[in-house]
């Protein structure tokens, strides 16, 4: 059956439709492809950096440097299906499985922890209740002191491949703790036999002086904690005994702060602490970042709005002071828990002066001129009134 006229007409108007639409499709797809290219083209010129260009801060301290808000990047394939039993891929991924096992450091976890105090004591009560039986009694029928005593202390005869997959499996994030792991973190750490208390001036004093003619380096810090005879970790004793310079601040190593920072960020402390010194902490050079470098802090007195920010903050947040300094710009939660506590006391006329207003009293005050006290007062913003102020 032949299409009439009409038909035809029909059907070339819509093919033309058709083409005029897919046109302008490609038309907006090659404009978005072309702002891609420009943006793209911006970026690499931006990051486009000269072999010739002397400023460029050259440091490489070694380690992981923390990117704020960064995500990890995803596989091709998630690592189950690498290791399932039909992947050609399997061997080799097993064996990257147990290097990463033997090399990656995961701390510990509290859960893991109670979870390794409760498996040891399970295989501790089934190694009493077996020897019970063979002994022809009850097994803890009648739990005895001796009985509580094995279960807390016995190290003989754990399976230590047990108590790893009890640990292993409270472990919701996946990671696996090996036998020799949990071993290693009872006997040398948890055990109930070593004390984790404050050490006493006698016992610092004692520790020194069985290492004070060791050569560096050949310790045996086995036979120290034993000397010591006080119960501590072997870790204890090398942290107490092995004595650390306390880093001075200066203005080369202020200038190496700017300059690790600059390189690091504020989210990397112990990279920034390996630029500075040998004897410097990462909580040293936060501190020291935070309280004294770093050009966003103010130190100059708070300021009417900033103290009612302040007041409008604790209210909601407490004592939460990172929260806290959050919403008042250029203050750190040390500035914002001391101004807390001047506002707090501003109504006791014989509170300490503070360090800050004893700063700003002495900038404020000319000794050769003529002091107006109320003005001095106002500047010092801190509650006091002209006659404790003069």
């Amino acid at each position: 059956m032949l299409a009439s006229e009409a038909d035809i007409q029909q059907s070339l108007h819509g093919a033309l439709q058709a083409n005029k639409d897919h046109q302008y499709a490609l038309r907006i797809y090659s404009e978005r492809i072309d702002a891609e290219l420009e943006s793209l083209n911006k970026l690499l010129a931006a990051a486009d950096v000269s072999d010739t260009e002397e400023d460029t801060l050259e440091v490489n301290s070694g380690g992981w440097v923390v990117i704020p808000n960064a995500v990890d990047a995803l596989a091709p394939l998630p690592s189950s299906e690498l290791l399932s039993e039909a992947s050609p891929f399997r061997s080799a991924a097993l064996r990257r499985q147990q290097h990463a096992n033997a090399t990656v450091i995961h701390q510990w976890k509290l859960q893991e922890l109670e979870a390794l105090s409760d498996a040891v004591k399970s295989e501790n009560h089934r190694l009493y209740a077996v020897e019970a039986q063979l002994r022809g009694q009850q097994g803890l029928a009648r739990p005895t002191e001796e009985a509580a005593k094995f279960m807390e202390e016995n190290i003989a005869g754990i399976d230590w491949e047990r108590v790893s997959v009890k640990v292993s499996k409270s472990n919701l994030s996946g990671d696996h703790r090996t036998a020799k792991e949990c071993e290693i973190k009872w006997l040398g750490e948890r055990h109930p036999r070593f004390d984790h208390s404050q050490w006493t001036q006698s016992e610092i004093d004692r520790v020194k002086q069985l290492v004070a003619n060791c050569v560096p380096g050949q310790i045996n810090w086995v036979d120290v904690a034993e000397r010591l005879g006080t119960r501590r970790t072997l870790v204890d004793c090398m942290r107490h005994a092995i004595f650390r310079k306390l880093h001075a601040w200066d203005s080369v190593s202020d200038q190496r702060l700017r300059d690790a920072v600059e390189a690091y960020g504020t989210d990397n402390w112990i990279l920034v602490a390996r630029l500075i010194s040998e004897d410097a902490t990462p909580q040293q050079c936060q501190s020291r970042w935070t309280r004294h470098i770093d050009p966003n802090i103010k130190h100059s007195p708070f300021t009417e709005e900033e103290d009612k920010l302040l007041r409008d903050a604790t209210a909601v947040f407490g004592n939460a002071w990172q929260d806290i300094a959050q919403f008042i710009p250029g203050r750190t939660n040390e500035q914002c828990r001391e101004r807390a506590q001047e506002l707090h006391n501003t109504a006791n006329p014989k509170r300490k002066w503070t360090d800050i207003e004893d700063r700003t009293l002495l900038d404020t005050v000319d000794p050769d001129k003529p002091v107006d006290w109320k003005e001095v007062s106002k500047v010092l913003g801190t509650g006091r009134t002209d006659s404790q102020v003069g």
